[in-house]
């Protein structure tokens, strides 16, 4: 028999109860395993990949993130716009403008670096004025969910998946990436960090007057990717 998951109207309050995070706004705000892990630079000329994804980015909202994925509506959908009404918030405020990024050779220069199985690369670049709002993970696009609320293998083993973000253009004022109490700010590009999915409360959101473009890559954790994690560092520079 299947499981699935309850979510009571709210993707924020049963994902935050999932959380092992300490939810102590008090606590020093650094890297590490309450926020987030350096993994490396991943040394590159991005500017050919920028240009061959933004013509193709789609404006997305909470609800219409994954629908390059998904054909009908997604499954956690209302309970994700649901807390943003609850919020006060507009439920189809622009996120960031998303598309997918498996075509781009040097995308997937880092994606074999790495090392995941069965992984996604998606582009995103956020905007001026573009928010995604506070929340944690929980790969409602993944094919896995079956486009449901089913308790997946990595819902119960958290280890198996893992995603990485890699910054493909230098900080510029007003750029905020939040994870747990850290604020991760004056990025190089190529820099590229990771989290515990399942933990950590993270948003993004761009205060500034220029685009932030990010690939973010999910996928299913290998060897040579935990093989990674245990080297890894702000000064391991990866060359492509």
């Amino acid at each position: 028999m299947a499981e699935y998951q309850d979510w009571q109207g709210s993707r924020w309050n049963y994902t935050k109860q999932q959380s092992k995070w300490h939810f102590d706004t008090t606590r020093p705000a650094e890297p590490g395993p309450d926020s987030f892990t350096y993994v490396c630079n991943f040394r590159a000329d991005y500017t050919d990949a920028i240009k061959q994804c933004m013509p193709r980015g789609v404006e997305s909202s909470w609800s219409t993130r994954n629908n390059y994925k998904v054909q009908d509506e997604l499954y956690s959908a209302n309970a994700e716009e649901q807390d943003l009404i609850n919020a006060g918030a507009d439920p189809k405020a622009p996120i960031f403008d998303r598309s997918t990024g498996e075509d781009v050779a040097l995308f997937k220069q880092i994606s074999d670096y790495i090392g995941m199985e069965e992984n996604t690369l998606k582009f995103h670049n956020q905007r001026t004025g573009q928010m995604l709002h506070t929340h944690i993970d929980n790969f409602a696009g993944r094919e896995e969910r079956q486009n449901s609320f089913i308790v997946t293998e990595f819902d119960k083993n958290p280890v198996m998946i893992r995603r990485f973000a890699i910054m493909l253009a230098d900080w510029q004022l007003g750029q905020v990436f939040q994870l747990g109490n850290a604020s991760w700010t004056q990025w190089s590009a190529g820099d590229c960090i990771t989290w515990e999915w399942k933990n950590i409360p993270h948003s993004t959101a761009n205060m500034g007057w220029h685009d932030r473009p990010m690939l973010q890559i999910t996928g299913n954790v290998t060897k040579r990717t935990l093989d990674l994690l245990e080297n890894c560092g702000r000064d391991l520079v990866v060359d492509l």
